[in-house]
């Protein structure tokens, strides 16, 4: 029981950090938590590998507040799923509009060597 709790605060550490390297654009951060097979499920459907992920955050976005919420975590072994809401307001770089995104994203982590990479994201719409 102690080890799934220590889990699940570490892992929402991971999270905040990862919304925090969103908010600063900090590519190089959010690459170190985010494995190497991640696939990211946009709430428009596309999915980006890292590449394209990282690529959208440094070309494309900027991240002007990102906020989770309503977390629930279940810690199995070394894989984990988080499912909440997810509330932010982005920046889209080529059009220089606005726009906030509502949505419910569940994500699987995966430890590696003592630290939870991000593995999978997929965004729906809230119910």
């Amino acid at each position: 029981m102690a080890d799934t709790i220590d889990a699940i605060v570490e892992l929402k550490q991971a999270e905040a950090a990862r919304c925090d390297a969103l908010m600063r654009g900090d590519v190089e951060g959010l690459g170190q938590i985010l494995a190497e097979n991640l696939a990211h499920v946009h709430l428009h459907g596309g999915i980006d590998g890292k590449d394209g992920y990282l690529a959208g955050v440094r070309d494309r976005f900027r991240f002007l507040s990102v906020k989770r919420d309503n977390l629930n975590i279940r810690v199995l072994g070394d894989t984990a799923v988080m499912i909440g809401d997810l509330i932010q307001q982005t920046r889209a770089l080529e059009t220089d509009s606005v726009f906030d995104t509502k949505a419910v994203t569940t994500q699987v982590w995966e430890r590696r060597d003592g630290q939870w990479l991000l593995n999978t994201c997929h965004n729906a719409l809230p119910a």
